[in-house]
């Protein structure tokens, strides 16, 4: 690929959203309708990306250095802190929560992640960069944070899970991607 401005994103604004399991990319990209929950205030710090592959080097009597790589497992994680304090990032945090009561949040005995759809995006002015994950277990990612110099805070990661009807794990959606446009 040529050297390209177009393709540099600085995502001065951000957007995280999430719907059940499965739930296919939003046809209104830019304003998600239901079932897309959006999730609110983040932190500034946006979103980290981990992508990491375990490999096995297959080696042979008379190939030491190896003839062949296999991969074990992949992991794919995203994450980001969600500032604000309500059922929907409550329940990601703390792996579900009573709701049953009006005014209280309550945390469950028995937690577990919670498995979302997500869609989020990168913008930067009329340029964006758009992630869509079919299927991810969302959880906590360290310390609640809570200091008067700054917003309390939830960091939250998730873990990208295989969803069989998808054709993929992680969808990036930008102008330039793919195959170019009549190509």
């Amino acid at each position: 690929m040529a050297l390209s401005d177009d393709t540099l994103i600085i995502p001065g604004v951000g957007f995280i959203y999430d719907a059940p399991t499965g739930t296919a990319k939003p046809a209104n990209p830019t304003s998600p309708a239901s079932p897309w929950n959006d999730n609110g205030h983040t932190s500034t710090d946006g979103l980290s990306i981990t992508f990491e592959i375990s490999k096995t080097v297959r080696r042979t009597w008379r190939a030491r250095a190896g003839v062949r790589v296999s991969v074990d497992e992949i992991s794919l994680k995203l994450g980001w802190t969600a500032l604000q304090f309500d059922n929907s990032n409550l329940a990601h945090y703390f792996g579900g929560g009573d709701i049953s009561s009006p005014g209280t949040f309550g945390v469950v005995k028995n937690p577990a992640p919670v498995e979302r759809a997500l869609w989020i995006r990168l913008v930067d002015g009329s340029k964006e960069i758009d992630f869509h994950v079919a299927k991810a277990a969302i959880g906590p990612a360290g310390e609640m944070g809570a200091n008067p110099e700054d917003f309390a805070a939830m960091p939250l990661e998730a873990e990208v899970l295989d969803h069989a009807a998808a054709a993929h794990l992680m969808s990036l959606l930008a102008p330039n991607l793919g195959t170019p446009a009549g190509g």
